[in-house]
């Protein structure tokens, strides 16, 4: 068996990750979310804005250009970046 120093390493680096965890960091996932409570609420907010955004730019805002929008903004938290990042690696791998 690994050692805990060992094992807190691998999560650190992103190797390693425990079912339960948070893809973004190592808080618990929600039981409703493949997020913690904290990045689901990044994500929620996110989408609920997405709708507002898009009404203030037009229909043809993509989702990708609002992302981009709010990830150069150096008002935006830390949360909504890190799923910023989180989407856009899921889009990848579609």
């Amino acid at each position: 068996m690994a050692s805990r120093s060992t094992l807190v390493g691998l999560v650190s680096a992103g190797i390693w990750q425990m079912d339960d965890q948070c893809p973004l960091c190592e808080r618990r996932k929600s039981e409703s979310s493949e997020l913690c409570e904290f990045h689901g609420a990044a994500l929620k907010n996110l989408e609920d804005m997405y709708v507002k955004w898009q009404r203030g730019y037009g229909e043809g805002f993509s989702k990708e250009a609002y992302l981009a929008k709010l990830d150069e903004l150096s008002e935006t938290g830390q949360a909504v970046k890190d799923v910023i990042g989180f989407l856009r690696k899921q889009g990848a791998r579609n």
